[in-house]
């Protein structure tokens, strides 16, 4: 072979070369992020508490949003993760939000400084009254945020038990479908298989009217029981199939999600002119609850809590929205929880460790404002804020 030649098979290689260079897949080194949203009792830090103990998470950093100034959810995954923050007393999609960008900043400083484990991922659990498009958005805009970490799907629960009331009367729990790429039908053992598949049928027409490009993957838990693999499986193959395709949760960013007291939810891009928006001013996101503290004597039998808790759904109604907390009473310690819609609380035994700054009370997220009767009440049960409203 002739000098000629072989100058021109070696520049024929290295074109071939340069060009599976060029065609390869880039490497995205940046830190996962998991977004879990659902409305308030919607079984999120039940499902998260079950991925923990998984290949998929065990190594997973956790960014909690709380409302509230005394957390419940941290406490219950404490011990999960060697990496974690906690976001408290604000509601991460609005007046939270610097907050969650300082907590992931904090978090990634401390990865690379290895004060911390070198975490695969990260979890952000928000609060039951998050929509998902503000906080996404953030890690899409933000420089410093999306150097370092990528969205790698925005994960909806829905309880089976509550869902058509849930998404009847709040606009925050249609928002979090809106933005879902995977929707969690949670708690069905719960319901039965007929109402399962009636509801799974108006969620889907629910669905049809945003008009997604694509509408979330659906999947269904009962007892916390989907793992994490299927999780991740159903995101990858979503993933996959959208090269051609907006992500909805990249749909849902291109609408604005609007929540205002007359209109309730409606959607349009945010250059669009909306004359509601004008008329009521609804960019100021502001949702209509606040977190209030009950703190609970450890005189108290767990007898007599539980009456008082029926009596606190009897003249509350449909203004209390959530009440979780750990309790010392006489007969010994307590979680006790209460979704939204469900009729009476969870009452378990605490087999969590108690610290010198673990606080014996219950969290009650109510609507906001109050009648004057309910805000009556409250103040004559002792119910009210630790010191500092909290902003949701």
């Amino acid at each position: 072979m002739c000098l000629a030649e072989i100058v021109s098979e070696w520049q024929d290689d290295t074109q071939n070369k340069n060009t599976c260079l060029m065609n390869a897949p880039i490497l995205d080194k940046r830190i996962p992020v998991y977004l879990l949203t659902g409305y308030l009792g919607s079984g999120k830090t039940s499902l998260l508490k079950s991925w923990l103990a998984q290949d998929e998470f065990k190594e997973a950093a956790l960014v909690i949003n709380e409302l509230g100034e005394v957390g419940l959810d941290n406490q219950l995954l404490s011990g999960a993760t060697e990496s974690s923050a906690l976001v408290a007393n604000a509601c991460v999609c609005c007046t939270g939000l610097p907050g969650l960008a300082e907590a992931l900043e904090d978090l990634f400083w401390a990865r690379l400084e290895r004060r911390m484990p070198r975490f695969p991922n990260l979890v952000i659990e928000t609060t039951g009254l998050a929509e998902p498009g503000p906080v996404a958005e953030a890690l899409r805009s933000s420089d410093l945020l999306k150097e370092r970490y990528r969205l790698a799907g925005v994960i909806t629960c829905l309880s089976a038990s509550t869902a058509d009331a849930v998404l009847k009367q709040h606009a925050e729990a249609r928002a979090q479908l809106a933005g879902a790429d995977v929707l969690i039908m949670t708690k069905t053992d719960l319901v039965s298989s007929a109402r399962l598949e009636a509801l799974h049928l108006r969620v889907l027409h629910q669905l049809a009217h945003l008009e997604l490009e694509k509408p979330p993957s659906l999947l269904t838990s009962a007892r916390a029981d989907l793992s994490a693999e299927d999780l991740i499986n159903s995101l990858a193959r979503r993933f996959i199939s959208e090269k051609e395709v907006v992500p909805s949760s990249a749909h849902a960013l291109a609408l604005q999600v609007v929540t205002t007291p007359s209109h309730a939810l409606h959607l349009h891009t945010p250059a669009e002119h909306c004359a509601i928006c004008e008329h009521e001013h609804a960019h100021a996101h502001v949702h209509s609850a606040q977190a209030l503290w009950w703190p609970i004597a450890s005189s108290t039998a767990i007898e007599a809590l539980q009456a008082q808790v029926g009596e606190l759904q009897q003249n509350l109604g449909a203004e209390l929205l959530r009440l979780k907390g750990r309790v010392q009473t006489t007969e010994g310690r307590y979680v006790i929880q209460l979704a939204p819609f469900e009729t009476h609380a969870e009452v378990r035994p605490d087999e969590l460790a108690w610290t010198d700054n673990t606080r014996s009370g219950l969290t009650v997220i109510v609507s906001s404002p109050l009648s004057e009767a309910s805000a009556q009440y409250l103040v004559q049960q002792g119910i009210s804020s630790l010191g500092i409203d909290a902003k949701v």
